[in-house]
């Protein structure tokens, strides 16, 4: 029971470590504290897509920055954006209607 305890207290510690790790690596501008479950954030379109541009250079650029075994065993493989939206929508502000075609394009 002990070797138990043990065991799963280092697989813990492990994945605690390494989202703290993953965490300095992938969200920009990461402080290294996490706000409450009460916060929120409010962010731009700008800042969403500078965010994304952040986490695809940082995966594209982990096997010369990390200190750890990450990386990914193939040039073509890894991390791929799939998209998916809507074709067209309008809003009317004048009583907050939406109209929206909801055909969708990838």
């Amino acid at each position: 029971l002990v070797f138990f305890g043990l065991s799963n207290q280092l697989v813990v510690s492990f994945k605690e470590e390494n989202t703290v790790a993953f965490k300095h690596l992938f969200l920009k501008g990461y402080s290294g504290t996490d706000e409450d479950d009460y916060s929120c954030s409010i962010y731009t379109q700008q800042d969403a897509y500078d965010g994304i541009f952040y986490v695809i250079n940082q995966y594209r650029n982990l096997k010369n920055i990390s200190l750890g075994t990450l990386g990914y065993e193939h040039e073509e493989s890894g991390l791929k954006i799939c998209k998916q939206q809507y074709k067209r929508g309008t809003m009317l502000p004048s009583n907050d209607t939406l109209n929206i075609d909801v055909s969708t394009e990838t």
